[in-house]
């Protein structure tokens, strides 16, 4: 029953009359009024602002909109988010932050009464800004910010900063503190930040740090914070940054105590005048067919996707030309992988003149994650992100997905160079494009800089995930050293005996070793070199790379054909001379009585050990097939 209502609540909502306002950083869509959506445009704009004035050198344009569904009341945000209300005992949160690789969105109610109804979501906001500009903040300081800012009382021209949770303040006063070394060295596996025990003081002592470091007058006047994040970016260590900045840390750590424990905190005044009136807001009634692609876009970052599939095709059936019906439709398939599926919608919405930078930058990653384009194609995907960063040149993700395609070809490998450096320069704190833009400069040859770059990315990796990304990438940095090696040894032994020709690189770099062509597929296989389990007469002696992910696809008659590799959200081309040649064994329980026939391979999750390229086309040379 709660499915059937899911799907048909676009078309229920939609009795109402929806107000689009679009303030100069936000767009609030809402049914409660043109009154509340301006209020709700305003204070956002106002917390955006906060950040403006306490730090002036922080970035605060997140690069893609956030848009703030403010609905009237909780029936409302049911049906935007209804998995909150499908099981009995379950929180029904006043409001919802969802971040998104191409936009942000809010869903909040307008009819709660207190001094602060958004604090969770002005906390994941925070984190948001934050994220954008630093690499992996310690965990302690990042939850400190986000509670600190989270908490902000909005006024009419100042937001209150400061003021303590009463929650915080129980918590300070009737419990023990974590030991201040413990509280800095947990990251996101840490007992501290995850155990439910432990969460609640995490957070509480984490925001009484954050708010000394903020407000108490000596820390200002001493610049403890910026000083510990210079140390911390310097070394990596935060053990070490905390000592030379804030001392003893017994010491340091008793101190925090007698500061969480007292009876009164400093709160501070920020001005906000800067962002305009909010009479002043464009606003319009928005049609259904429109509030029907927006809910169903809304629905799709929230997998909902019954509720999404519904929302578009009600869209267009009320609106056939409406592009962003078009767009919700082909988000919903490039969300559930069905890329092939996604891309003509995109290119639908870029044919009625869509003006949104989004289709053009989707139809341009359904394509490559359904096939990494050949020389011959690249240029089509290449106007496509091209077209996204001219309508918004902050688009960090269009950035990196066209340094991995300008990479492809010589003619372009220079402007790799630029779109990859812009991309991590947009987004620091994002170290999947500096692992990007490293993988382009392996596969330019230019290992020296793919190696410091590397070994930054290693030094700033905070999180499991971050740092195997940054030891793949040094591991294909190595394999392209020890290339270089061979081949420098190669010239010195020509030149020393004079009896044959010098070895020289190719101009295109195609004899180098394989490095991924892509974010996705760097981050999943960084070229990782495995001893070989079997060595063709055609490769003999070459390094043997490995990769793993599930098998989309895989010719089985004879002769040449292909495997095609599901990686993360991309796929991977592989070549082999006869499927019989190749080398297939499984240590799966489930393949008891031996390897699976070719027929069965489809979906199954598999390490493939290659060969360096010799066809532009594919990946690599495809030698051993290993199901597991």
């Amino acid at each position: 029953m709660m499915l059937v209502l899911g799907v048909f609540a676009p078309a229920v909502a939609s009795r109402d009359t929806w107000i689009e306002v679009r303030s100069p950083n936000f767009v609030v869509i809402s049914n409660a009024g043109d009154k509340e959506a301006r209020k709700i445009a305003d204070q956002f704009e106002q917390f955006r602002e906060v950040f403006h004035n306490t730090f002036p050198k922080l970035r605060v344009d997140l690069g893609k909109p956030l848009i703030i569904f403010a609905v009237k009341n909780e029936d409302s945000l049911k049906a935007l988010i209804p998995l909150y209300w499908e099981s009995k005992g379950r929180m029904h949160p006043d409001g919802l932050y969802v971040p998104g690789e191409e936009r942000h969105y809010v869903a909040l109610r307008t009819d709660v009464e207190t001094q602060n109804p958004y604090g969770i979501i002005y906390h994941e906001y925070t984190h948001a800004i934050m994220n954008l500009n630093f690499r992996g903040l310690p965990v302690w300081l990042n939850e400190g910010l986000a509670e600190f800012y989270g908490n902000s009382v909005i006024y009419d021209k100042y937001v209150e900063i400061g003021k303590a949770a009463p929650y915080h303040l129980a918590t300070l006063r009737t419990e023990s503190m974590i030991p201040i070394d413990a509280l800095f060295e947990a990251d996101q596996s840490s007992r501290y930040y995850n155990e439910a025990n432990h969460a609640t003081m995490f957070y509480a002592e984490s925001w009484a740090i954050v708010h000394f470091l903020m407000l108490d007058p000596q820390a200002r006047e001493k610049k403890l914070l910026s000083n510990f994040l210079s140390e911390w970016d310097k070394g990596g260590d935060q053990i070490q940054a905390a000592e030379k900045t804030f001392g003893d840390l017994t010491k340091f750590g008793a101190a925090m105590d007698s500061y969480a424990r007292q009876r009164s905190f400093y709160m501070a005044n920020v001005p906000t005048a800067i962002h305009g009136d909010p009479r002043s807001f464009a606003s319009r009634v928005l049609p259904d067919a429109e509030l029907n692609a927006q809910r169903a876009l809304f629905y799709a970052h929230t997998q909902r996707p019954r509720e999404a599939g519904a929302a578009a095709a009600e869209a267009l059936k009320e609106d056939p030309n409406l592009a962003l019906g078009y767009e919700a439709k082909g988000f919903l398939a490039y969300a559930q992988q069905q890329f092939a599926e996604a891309e003509p919608a995109f290119q639908r919405a870029i044919e009625l003149g869509t003006l949104d930078y989004f289709p053009y930058y989707f139809a341009a990653e359904a394509q490559l994650r359904y096939e990494m384009p050949t020389e011959a194609g690249a240029p089509k995907v290449i106007a496509l992100l091209e077209k996204a960063t001219q309508m918004n040149p902050q688009f960090a993700p269009a950035y990196a997905a066209l340094a991995s395609v300008y990479s492809i070809t010589p003619e372009t490998r220079e402007k790799a160079f630029a779109a990859g450096r812009k991309a991590v320069d947009l987004e620091p704190g994002n170290l999947g494009y500096a692992t990007n833009y490293g993988y382009v400069l392996a596969n330019a040859g230019k290992t020296a800089e793919a190696k410091t770059l590397a070994l930054r990315i290693q030094q700033a990796a905070k999180t499991p995930i971050d740092r195997a990304d940054a030891q793949q990438l040094l591991a294909v940095v190595a394999s392209h050293e020890e290339y270089d090696k061979r081949v420098a040894e190669a010239n010195k032994l020509a030149h020393e005996q004079a009896n044959g020709p010098v070895l020289t690189t190719a101009p295109n770099n195609a004899d180098r070793p394989s490095a991924p062509l892509s974010s996705t597929v760097a981050a999943a296989t960084g070229g990782n070199v495995a001893p070989p389990l079997t060595a063709s007469s055609a490769h003999k002696g070459e390094e043997e790379y490995a990769v793993e992910g599930n098998v989309v696809s895989a010719d089985c008659a004879s002769g040449p054909g292909k495997m095609v590799l599901g990686v993360g959200k991309t796929t991977m081309n592989f070549w082999y001379p006869d499927i019989a040649g190749l080398e297939v064994v499984s240590t799966a329980k489930e393949d008891a009585g031996g390897a699976p026939a070719c027929a069965n391979w489809k979906g199954r999750h598999v390490r493939l050990y290659f060969y360096k390229v010799r066809k532009q086309e594919f990946t690599g040379d495809l030698n051993t097939v290993q199901f597991y």
